[in-house]
């Protein structure tokens, strides 16, 4: 004759979902209320290269009126923030300072280039400030390229001569 076996009462388990959820939502909070970014996560400085001048470089004369390569200069100059303060273009048309970007990439649509190379024939340097983050860098060279300019190089400012 077989047995019965006798039937266990079934055990409820069951796990407080509503406290861990608060919980995880407590923690969530705190670290969003308290995280503080770096300003300056996701910026890479930019150290150029210190322009030295030597003595035989400063007795060079300029070239002629007719040697004179169509040769562009943008000047950046930085805030203390690491933004363009002032910006200066420098060419053969003489130097003029520009108020914004905007303005500067009108400026850089003007520039008549040499007759059969286009605008590929004219050389744009960009002078920066060591303290210009590097984001507003390619910014002004992304204008030069949108404006149709191949040739864009960059060069630390050079030190006025006395």
């Amino acid at each position: 004759m077989p047995r019965k076996r006798k039937e266990e009462p079934s055990v409820d388990i069951t796990l407080p979902i509503t406290p861990m959820l608060d919980m995880s939502f407590q923690l969530l909070s705190f670290f969003i209320l308290t995280f503080q970014p770096r300003p300056t996560e996701g910026q890479m400085s930019v150290a150029l290269p210190k322009l030295e001048v030597s003595e035989q470089q400063q007795q060079v004369e300029p070239p002629l009126p007719e040697d004179k390569k169509d040769e562009y200069t943008i000047t950046l100059r930085a805030s203390s923030g690491g933004e363009i303060a002032a910006i200066t273009l420098r060419g053969l048309a003489g130097e003029m300072d520009v108020r914004t970007l905007g303005a500067l990439t009108d400026r850089l649509n003007e520039i008549t280039p040499p007759p059969g190379k286009g605008k590929g024939g004219v050389s744009i340097t960009i002078e920066a400030d060591n303290d210009l983050t590097y984001a507003r860098l390619i910014e002004v060279m992304d204008l030069c390229r949108k404006a149709g300019y191949d040739t864009v190089n960059l060069m630390p400012i050079r030190k006025e001569r006395p």
